[in-house]
C-alpha cells in the first residue's frame, strides 16, 4: 500500500451523458445532456475507443472524416478503421459496428484539452446491440447506486438499526484481526501522526468491500490516465471523519453528501472534505463518539486531478474552470482535499473503517454556522448548495442542469428569484417543499 500524498498531474475532465448500454433507449436527459456537451466542445484533436482494457487512439483517415463531421455538428459519422466500416454515434458517445452491432465507448478531446468520456461504469464494455446488460451493471451504469426511490430518510433508518445491531453490515465490511499486515499498516498510519499522543487507542479496523463503486473508481483512474498520463490516475489516500450513522451509510450505499455544513464557515468550498494521510486529527475532528466513547473514521482513496486553491468560507460548489478538477485549502502540505459533490460517488473510494477512542478529541461542533447561517435554513441565504444536495437525492437525474443553472447564478448571470422560479419549474413545488420541510426540522 502506497501512502503517497505527492500531487498528481493535470487532467482536465467534462461531464458526458451515459452510454445507452447493450442498445436500451436512452433516455430523454441522457439524451439532452448528450447533446449539450457535444455542443459544448470545441473540435476534436483525438478520438478513442476502449479496447483491450484500455483507450486506444483511432488513427488513420477516419480522425479527419470525424473532425469534419464534428465540425459540421453531425450527431453521427460513418467511417472506416482498420478494414472494418463503423457508425460513431456522438450524443450516446459509441463506435458501433456496421457489421456486428458491436458497441465500444468512444471517447474526444478537444482542441482546448477539455475531456470528453462516458461516464463511469458505462466506458470499460462491449456489447452486441442486443445483450442484456447484467443486474448489477444495469444499476450500476452511471457509476454509482442510482436507486432514487428510496428517500434518505430510509437510508440514515438503515444506518442508525446498523450501528443499533453492532453490525456496520456485515456483507459490507469485514473485521480485521489485529494480526493482519493491513490492520497493522493502516492502524500505523492513524496513530503515527498525533493521535497516539492525544491518548487516541484503536478499537477495531474494518476492511470495505467495493464491487460497482470499485469498478466506477477504476474507471476513473483510467479516463485520467488517459487523459493526462499515467500520474493523473493515481490517487491519494485521504481521512473522512463523521458520526456512526454517517460512516455506516457511506460504508453502505456510498458518499450522497458533503460533510461542508459541518465546517461553517472553516470550509473550503461546498464539497466533500478529507484530511491527507499524515492529518487524521483534521478528520477526526468531524468524528461523533457514541456512548461509549468510540468514534469512527474512513481511510479512503481520492483522486484530485488537478486541485485549485478555495479560500475558507467559500461557497463555491464546482471547479472554476475546465482547468481543475478539485480544491484544497493550500497547495503546498494542504489540510484539507476537497471533491465536489458531482465526482464525491466516483472519485473517492472507501477502503477501511478506523474505529476508535480519544478521551482529548476536540471535535467540530456544528453550531459553528450559527452565526452564518438562520436556525431554520432557507435558500434565500446562501443555503442553495444544501437544497441541491437534498434535491439531487429525490431526482439524481437532473443533477447536471441543476449544477449549471446553479453556476450561472453564482456569476450573476441570472437574478436570485429567476434562479427559484426555475427551481420551482424545474423540480416541481411538490418536491421543492418537501426538501425545505425537511431542511426547516433540521
Amino acid at each position: 500500500m502506497d501512502f503517497s500524498s505527492g500531487d498528481v498531474k493535470a487532467a482536465v475532465m467534462r461531464p458526458a451523458a451515459p452510454v445507452g448500454g447493450g442498445g436500451a433507449a436512452v433516455g430523454p436527459s441522457a439524451l439532452l445532456r448528450g447533446w449539450r456537451e457535444f455542443r459544448r466542445s470545441a473540435a476534436p484533436a483525438r478520438f478513442l475507443c476502449f479496447e483491450d482494457g484500455g483507450w486506444a487512439d483511432v488513427a488513420g483517415e477516419a480522425v479527419g472524416q470525424l473532425r469534419r463531421a464534428f465540425q459540421d455538428r453531425r450527431a453521427m459519422a460513418e467511417a472506416a478503421c482498420g478494414g472494418r466500416a463503423y457508425l460513431f454515434d456522438f450524443l450516446r458517445m459509441v463506435r458501433i459496428d456496421a457489421a456486428t452491432g458491436e458497441e465500444t465507448a468512444l471517447a474526444w478531446i478537444d482542441d482546448r484539452g477539455a475531456c470528453f468520456f462516458p461516464a463511469p461504469g458505462c466506458g470499460g464494455r462491449k456489447r452486441r446491440r442486443d445483450d442484456e446488460p447484467a443486474e448489477d451493471e444495469a444499476e450500476s451504469s452511471s457509476g454509482v447506486d442510482e436507486r432514487s426511490g428510496e428517500s434518505r430518510g430510509a437510508e440514515d433508518a438503515a444506518a442508525k438499526r446498523m450501528k443499533a445491531s453492532g453490525a456496520w453490515g456485515k456483507s459490507a465490511t469485514a473485521t480485521l484481526e489485529e494480526s493482519d499486515k493491513y490492520y497493522q499498516v493502516v492502524s500505523k498510519l492513524f496513530l503515527s501522526y498525533g493521535m497516539a499522543s492525544r491518548g487516541a487507542a484503536i478499537t477495531a479496523v474494518r476492511k470495505v468491500g467495493q464491487g460497482a463503486r470499485a469498478r466506477a473508481f477504476q474507471q476513473q483512474k483510467q479516463l485520467l490516465a488517459a487523459a493526462r498520463g499515467a500520474a493523473a490516475g493515481t490517487p491519494k489516500f485521504a481521512w473522512y471523519g463523521a458520526s456512526a450513522e454517517d460512516v455506516a451509510a457511506v460504508v453502505e450505499r456510498g458518499f450522497a453528501r458533503t460533510n461542508a455544513p459541518r465546517l461553517g464557515g472553516r470550509k473550503h468550498g461546498d464539497g466533500l472534505h478529507l484530511s491527507p494521510p499524515q492529518c487524521p486529527y483534521t478528520s477526526a475532528m468531524l468524528a461523533k463518539a457514541d456512548g461509549s466513547g468510540e468514534a469512527h473514521i474512513v481511510l479512503c482513496r481520492v483522486l484530485m486531478g488537478r486541485p485549485e486553491v478555495v479560500q475558507a468560507g467559500s461557497s463555491q460548489s464546482r471547479p472554476s474552470s475546465d482547468a481543475y478538477d478539485s480544491a484544497v485549502d493550500k497547495l503546498e502540505n494542504p489540510q484539507w482535499y476537497v471533491v465536489w459533490s458531482k465526482d464525491m460517488k466516483t472519485r473517492v473510494l472507501p477502503e477501511y473503517v478506523v474505529s476508535f477512542k480519544c478521551p482529548k478529541l476536540q471535535p467540530v461542533q456544528g453550531s459553528s454556522e450559527a452565526t452564518s447561517k438562520p436556525k431554520k435554513p432557507w435558500p434565500g441565504r446562501d443555503m442553495f448548495p444544501t437544497l441541491l444536495a437534498e434535491i439531487e437525492e429525490l431526482v439524481p437525474d437532473k443533477c447536471d442542469v441543476l449544477q449549471e443553472y446553479y453556476s450561472n447564478f453564482k456569476m450573476g448571470q441570472i437574478k436570485k428569484d429567476q434562479f427559484i422560479r426555475f427551481l420551482r419549474s424545474y423540480i416541481g413545488d411538490k418536491v421543492l417543499t418537501t426538501v425545505a420541510t425537511k431542511l426547516r426540522r433540521c
